[in-house]
C-alpha cells in the first residue's frame, strides 16, 4: 500500500514540475490565431513578464518557433562578432555604452532569444541601468524555467524542449561527469518536424527536443 502511495506522490510531483509540451496544439494556436494566442502574450512579456502564467509562457516561447521572427538565429549569428561576442568579455562602462544602442534594437525585435537576453543582462548590468536590468533578468529567468519545466529529459515522453539549436548542447551540462569515450548521440526527426536527440554518458541519458527543427 505504501509503495502505491509513494508512486502516486512521485507522479504528482512530476506533473507539477514538468508539463508535457503539446507542440501540435501550440503551433495550431499561433498559426491560426496569432492575434489572440501570441502577440498579446509577447507584449505582456515585454512589459510585465512575471504576469504570465506557465501555460502562457509555454504558448509564447514554443509558439515563437512558428512565427516569423524579426530577428532570427541567422541574424544573431551575423551580429555575433560585432555585438554578442563582446558581451562575453569584460567590458568597461564606456565600451558597453557604445554597443548598447545596437544591441537594444536587436533585443526589441526578439526578446525571446535566450542568448540575446544573456547579452542584455550583461550590458545593462555594466552600464548600471537597474530598471531595464530588472526586466531582462525576469525574462531570462522565466525562459530558463520554462525550458527546465518542459521535461526531465529522462525519456522520449518527457524530453527537455528548446527552440534554439544552441540550447540543445547546453543541456549536456546536466551530465554528472564528462568522458568522451563514453559519450553517445542519436538523433531523429519527428513527424512534426522537431528533432529529438538522445545523449548518453555511461548509464546516464538525456533526451532533448528541438521544437520545430532547425529552422
Amino acid at each position: 500500500m505504501r509503495k502505491h502511495i509513494i508512486s502516486g506522490i512521485l507522479i504528482l510531483i512530476f506533473q507539477v514540475f514538468y508539463a508535457q509540451i503539446d507542440t501540435d496544439l501550440i503551433k495550431r494556436n499561433v498559426t491560426e490565431n496569432p492575434k489572440e494566442n501570441y502577440f498579446p502574450l509577447l507584449e505582456k512579456f515585454k512589459i510585465n513578464p512575471n504576469s504570465l502564467s506557465q501555460e502562457e509562457l509555454n504558448q509564447l516561447y514554443y509558439g515563437s518557433k512558428f512565427i516569423k521572427s524579426d530577428y532570427s538565429i541567422g541574424d544573431y549569428n551575423t551580429d555575433y562578432d560585432k555585438i554578442w561576442k563582446q558581451t562575453q568579455k569584460k567590458l568597461s562602462k564606456v565600451k558597453a555604452e557604445k554597443i548598447i544602442a545596437e544591441a537594444e534594437v536587436r533585443y526589441k525585435k526578439n526578446p525571446l532569444n535566450k542568448f540575446v537576453l544573456e547579452g542584455m543582462v550583461y550590458l545593462y548590468s555594466t552600464i548600471e541601468d537597474e530598471k531595464k536590468l530588472n526586466i531582462v533578468e525576469q525574462q531570462l529567468d522565466l525562459i530558463k524555467k520554462t525550458i527546465e519545466k518542459s521535461g526531465d529529459g529522462k525519456s522520449e515522453q518527457s524530453p527537455i524542449c528548446v527552440i534554439d539549436p544552441g540550447d540543445v548542447l547546453v543541456q549536456l551540462d546536466k551530465f554528472s561527469f564528462i568522458d568522451r569515450t563514453k559519450f553517445g548521440q542519436k538523433t531523429r526527426q519527428l513527424e512534426d518536424g522537431s528533432i529529438l536527440s538522445m545523449y548518453t554518458m555511461g548509464d546516464e541519458v538525456y533526451y532533448v527536443k528541438l521544437v520545430g527543427g532547425y529552422y
